[in-house]
């Protein structure tokens, strides 16, 4: 396997933004992995696996260790009655696999359709979107532990990855875990109706005004038309933004701190606050999650925001978006002044979705 150094990492990131890796390889086998794992123990350098790039924000400095872009793409699958087990590299497109499972008539991953990313970055970041997450049908992967003296391949089940919002166990050490496959387990039962849903759809009314259960084709087409609509599908043809996707987490508050955020909206425009709702949704623990884009509503950062060459999405609030030639620092200073503006009005600091590779200084 090739070991290149000082490669150019902006293009094969969403955003298109970002400095040189010091080094660079990628990885088809099991093998090549063990590889660039031990050479980048030799020279004690950090270690980076970029999936399909959109949720990263690369540093205009770049990246000083070794960046790992999986390129394994094998599949392989297993029935057992209804149910088939298939196995993907890591490296796959997620839409791809998306893809092949609705062609083979396999159910469970149809309304995933459209997310960026690979199949080893989806387990990583439990990807997930309007209701829907990997996790729903991952059932295990096999995992290079990098820091276990000679790597070894290890398996880690669905119960043991401590899969939460937009999270994982694999997450939380960047570095140190390499997915090399990942298998889910996928229905070949039509009868269900997909739950896809955001707060203002439900996939349900599909198949009220068909009069059936929508075929995976006709999920497929919809999840991708809003994701269109709401500018965060990244697809050729399609209208698309160099954008990260969601930047930043959907915030979890108390009870007083949510009645605190509805009389401070009121106060500033209730009829904007009316017209928003519902903007805070009530989990069974008593706490609100609230949408940021409704926090963000208030203060000059709203959809079409532009400041140079970055700004926020004619669509969504959450993308920040490359507009010409926006660099990391651009972008990092933009989110800072999006979280200081909603902290400034609603005492809540957004945190960040997107994970910044390198030393950034917004």
């Amino acid at each position: 396997m090739e070991i290149r150094e000082h490669v150019p990492l902006a293009s094969f990131t969403t955003l298109g933004v970002g400095g040189e890796a010091r080094f660079f390889a990628e990885p088809r086998s099991l093998e090549d992995v063990q590889e660039a794992a031990a050479f980048a123990r030799a020279r004690d350098l950090p270690l980076f696996v970029l999936g399909g790039g959109s949720n990263v924000v690369v540093s205009d400095e770049g990246f000083s260790g070794l960046v790992l872009r999986m390129r394994s793409t094998q599949l392989s699958t297993e029935e057992r009655g209804d149910m088939v087990f298939v196995t993907a590299g890591a490296g796959m497109v997620w839409d791809d696999f998306v893809v092949y499972a609705i062609k083979h008539n396999l159910f469970g991953i149809e309304c995933l359709s459209g997310v960026p990313g690979t199949v080893g970055g989806a387990v990583v970041a439990n990807l997930g979107a309007y209701g829907a997450q990997a996790s729903d049908t991952f059932v295990r992967a096999d995992v290079l532990d990098t820091r276990s003296g000679e790597p070894a391949l290890k398996v880690f089940e669905n119960e043991q990855c401590d899969f939460s919002y937009h999270d994982s166990f694999f997450s939380r050490e960047p570095g140190r875990y390499i997915i090399i496959r990942a298998t889910f387990a996928l229905s070949r039962d039509a009868g269900a109706i997909p739950a896809y849903r955001d707060n203002r759809f439900d996939m349900t009314s599909l198949a009220v005004s068909l009069g059936r259960a929508p075929t995976q084709s006709e999920v497929r087409a919809e999840v991708l038309r809003m994701r269109e609509e709401k500018g965060s599908l990244i697809m050729p043809g399609r209208i698309s933004f160099k954008s990260a996707g969601s930047f930043f987490h959907m915030p979890f508050v108390s009870e007083e701190q949510y009645a605190l955020v509805a009389a401070k909206a009121q106060e500033i425009d209730a009829a904007k606050e009316e017209r928003l709702r519902p903007w805070a949704w009530r989990q069974k623990n008593g706490s609100y999650k609230v949408a940021p884009g409704f926090l963000l509503e208030y203060t000059e950062f709203k959809k079409g925001y532009v400041r140079g060459d970055v700004g926020i999405s004619p669509r969504h609030t959450l993308s920040i978006i490359n507009v010409g030639e926006g660099s990391a620092r651009d972008i990092a200073a933009l989110a800072r002044d999006m979280q200081d503006a909603v902290e400034k009005i609603f005492g809540i600091r957004l945190e960040r979705e997107v994970e910044y590779i390198g030393t950034i200084e917004g």
